[in-house]
Formats: structure tokens, C-alpha cells, sequence
């Protein structure tokens, strides 16, 4: 057993796709230009080894525990090495103190760049997106409260963080919206199906809860190297949260 995919994914987003390690900070996720894929060019780290004879490894932990993202730190490859080569300088509660310290100040910036967030930035997290063929129209036009929402998915404080901070900045994202709808009037059904599309996808894999919710942000935010336009395309998928059906209406 292996660090899955979908969870290297979810890693890297927590961690803003770049190296957990303090002062490196090396952007770490790199989008295609061609076929649209993602390549994580940066590591899952094991803060509790993943096998015996690593690093700080732990025999009483299952390999599900050890392959979970609460037990991983993403790194660059140097960094990781020297994690493991130096392992006496890194015990668990460093790597864990170090990988929450991370992630904090990913989400101040994330919460920082919605401040940012104006017509450009959702013309770029848009952009891609939006190419997608329309569905159809929804007829129903009932919507639940968002916390409603939120514990129907399970989806635990940190999803609703994101989810709180990206409302924020809803009137801005449907005032764009709007906008775009007077020069194209199928761009915001395009722009809900591109969404429920991977949605529904990421559900057939079996993703639920923060898990799937995570990956939903990674899809928002592809192809977007600034902070405001990373936080541009979570304020769309706070919007959709909030108004149709990604996410179960």
C-alpha cells in the first residue's frame, strides 16, 4: 500500500503546492500547458516511517494510518531526504508542529487573496473552465442553507472555513457572473456543469467529505499561480456550494 493519488492531491493543496519545510517554500505542482494534467514534482513525506527500518517508523500503526494525509508532510526531494537522513533532528511532533504551522499560513494567505478578488482574477479562474459544454438549466431553483450543507457532506471546520471565506466574496463572483451572462448568456450553465462534471466524477471514485471537497478546490484552482486567482477560483466554488447543485442541492 501507497500514498494514493487523490491524497498526494490533497496534500499539495493544504499545503499550497509548496514545500512545508520552513524557508523553502519551493512551488512544487506544475499544470500542463498541453493535455491540462497535473504533475506533483514535490513528495508525500512520511512523518511516522512507512515501513520498518524508516525513519521514525511506528509498528503500531496500520498502513491505512500511515499512508493518511495526517501523516504526511509535502516536501521538496531535498528537504524529504533530509527529514529521513536526519532523522534525529526531526522527531514526529517537529514534523507535525512543522506541517501545521504550514497549512496555517497557507490558509491566511488563501483568506488574504480573496481580498484581492476582482474581475480579472475570476476572468482567469474562470477562463478554462467555462470552454466546457453547457447542461441543462436547472429548474429547480431551491436551494438549502449552506450549513445544512455542510454537515450533509460531513465536511469538518477547515472545508468550512474555505467555504465561509469564499461566500465573502460571493457578490463579487455573481456580479461577474451576471456580467458575462449579458455577453453569453449560456456561460453560467457552462460554468456549473464544468464543475458538477468533476463533481459527480470524483463521487463515482468514491471521494467523500473533506476528501472530495479538497479535490473540488484543486480543480477550481488549475492553471493559477497567484494567490488572488487561487483564491478567485475557491470563491467560484464557494458560489456553486452555495447556490446549485455541486455539492447535493
Amino acid at each position: 500500500m501507497s500514498v494514493s493519488y487523490p491524497t498526494k492531491l490533497q496534500l499539495a493543496f493544504r499545503s499550497g503546492n509548496r514545500c512545508a519545510f520552513p524557508g523553502c517554500n519551493r512551488t512544487l505542482v506544475v499544470d500542463s500547458k498541453i493535455s491540462g494534467n497535473l504533475a506533483t514534482t514535490g513528495e508525500s513525506a512520511h512523518i511516522a516511517g512507512e515501513r520498518e527500518g524508516a525513519a521514525r517508523y511506528d509498528p503500531n500503526m496500520t498502513d491505512e494510518e500511515r499512508n493518511h494525509y495526517n501523516n504526511l508532510i509535502y516536501m521538496c526531494g531535498d528537504h524529504h531526504t533530509e527529514i529521513d537522513e536526519l532523522e534525529n533532528d526531526f522527531p514526529i511532533p517537529v514534523l507535525l508542529k512543522m506541517k501545521k504551522s504550514h497549512e496555517s499560513k497557507v490558509r491566511e494567505a488563501v483568506n488574504s487573496g480573496f481580498a484581492e478578488v476582482a474581475f480579472p482574477e475570476l476572468a482567469q479562474a474562470t477562463q478554462q473552465i467555462s470552454t466546457m459544454s453547457a447542461g441543462q438549466p436547472s429548474e429547480d431553483f431551491v436551494s438549502i442553507p449552506p450549513e445544512e450543507k455542510i454537515r450533509k457532506n460531513e465536511l469538518t471546520s477547515e472545508s468550512e472555513q474555505t467555504i465561509r471565506m469564499g461566500l465573502g466574496v460571493v457578490r463579487e463572483v455573481r456580479k461577474y457572473i451576471e456580467r458575462e451572462s449579458v455577453i453569453d448568456a449560456d456561460f453560467p450553465e457552462r460554468l456549473k456543469s464544468g464543475f458538477l462534471q468533476e463533481y459527480y466524477r470524483l463521487r463515482r471514485e468514491g471521494h467523500r467529505g473533506d476528501v472530495l471537497f479538497d479535490l473540488m478546490c484543486v480543480f477550481a484552482q488549475r492553471g493559477m499561480d497567484k494567490q488572488s486567482e487561487r483564491s478567485a477560483g475557491l470563491a467560484v466554488l464557494a458560489y456553486l456550494f452555495d447556490l446549485c447543485e455541486v455539492f447535493e442541492k
